[in-house]
């Protein structure tokens, strides 16, 4: 299990303190048997306190200083090795250890009767060169050794692998069309969504303009979809970085630390972890090459939202936050409208509908018919009086 900041940093602690305590009582035995070895009997000796005392000290500080060094790190060290290393190479590399510790094993009994301590100076020196023999030896012979538990495996065929992880951002849940690439069995791969992304997705939901909280409860909706999915494998990893506070610097972190991918619609986003060297799977360019959601001369509904920046152009949105320019549609305003797709646009920032109102579609009233429905005006203006 890979160790996040926060528990890497407890870890560090709980290895100084391990390690204090080990070098303490390392220096103090040291001390009692410097005393004992030159003075004589401990029994005899008055003079023991002060080297203890300087021993526990000399102890303590070591063991807090290397405690890490030696626990911390080389436990992330093999895991990083564990990791990245393909399961027939780490079979070949265990059976080449094992082959070198029977042969260690034997020459210590073969030269257990040697004087000077040589009979266990020998194996260890064998030991030592042994071992990085075996591991270079089995890994480079795993066919082999695979044979004599299984059928070899084809030339130039890898066994199965585990799915790739890929991290997910929130504009991804939201955009929607993971759903359908789930549904449509391409999710060969890992989701994993953050707790941080999904507390960014709840801010989005509970957030006070209603576009924007539409938008947080879809990508809700399309997470628990998604997680029912047959075949479609979700986690939701603790992950955090407290010290960073941007999501989208989080997401770079958790997946340089994972060598894993980014799935998102957010160019910021697939920009910065592309300088990171993360991969990244832009949903966004994944439809520049497939067909668009609309084709010209489709005909949909929308709802009119605001007035564009030329002159009569109305502004629509999709259900997933795309932009719609409506043609001749700053009269219809507040108003759901039926459109005649005209072109669309599909970039690496997004995607735009070009449409235009359809010719059946009658104007909004005018605005002075509204006004004396309300009781504004009493009566009729005068011809050529301008409109309110």
């Amino acid at each position: 299990m890979k160790i996040d900041s926060s528990g890497l940093v407890r870890a560090t602690r709980i290895a100084r303190i391990v390690g204090m305590i080990v070098g303490s009582a390392l220096g103090s035995l040291y001390g009692v048997l410097l005393v004992a070895q030159i003075r004589g009997p401990l029994g005899v000796n008055p003079g023991i306190v002060l080297p203890v005392m300087i021993g526990l000290g000399l102890g303590c500080l070591v063991g807090y200083l290397v405690g890490p060094t030696l626990s911390i790190r080389p436990y992330r060290w093999a895991e990083a090795v564990l990791i990245a290393t393909a399961l027939p190479e780490l079979l070949g590399a265990t059976a080449g250890v094992l082959v070198a510790l029977v042969i260690a094993a034997l020459l210590a009994l073969a030269f257990a009767g040697l004087p000077y301590h040589l009979g266990w100076i020998v194996p260890v020196v064998a030991l030592g060169m042994l071992i990085p023999l075996g591991i270079s030896v089995g890994r480079h012979r795993r066919r082999e050794i695979s044979a004599l538990t299984g059928p070899i495996e084809s030339e130039g065929v890898e066994p199965p692998a585990a799915p790739p992880e890929v991290l997910v951002d929130t504009s991804a849940i939201i955009d929607g069309r993971l759903l359908d690439l789930a549904r449509a069995g391409f999710c060969l791969y890992r989701l994993l969504v953050p707790h941080f992304v999904l507390e960014e997705l709840q801010g989005v939901a509970d957030a006070g303009d209603p576009q924007r909280r539409a938008r947080g409860r879809r990508g809700l909706a399309v997470l628990e979809e998604v997680r029912t999915l047959r075949g479609v494998r979700v986690e939701f990893p603790t992950d955090d970085y407290p010290s960073i506070p941007e999501v989208d610097a989080r997401l770079v972190r958790a997946a340089t630390d994972r060598h894993a991918a980014i799935m998102t619609v957010d160019y910021n986003l697939d920009r910065l972890a592309q300088i990171a060297g993360v991969r990244v799977l832009n949903l966004n360019q994944l439809a520049v090459a497939l067909k668009p959601i609309f084709v010209a001369g489709e005909v949909a509904t929308v709802e009119v939202q605001k007035e564009g920046r030329e002159l009569e152009q109305g502004i629509a949105y999709l259900d997933d936050g795309t932009l719609v320019v409506v043609e001749n549609g700053r009269t219809h305003v507040g108003r759901r409208v039926a459109i005649v797709v005209r072109s669309v646009i599909q970039t690496a920032t997004g995607r735009m509908v070009f449409a235009q109102v359809a010719p059946d579609q009658s104007p909004a009233p005018p605005q002075r018919r509204r006004a004396r429905r309300a009781g504004d005006q009493g009566s009729t203006p005068p011809r050529g009086a301008a409109r309110p």
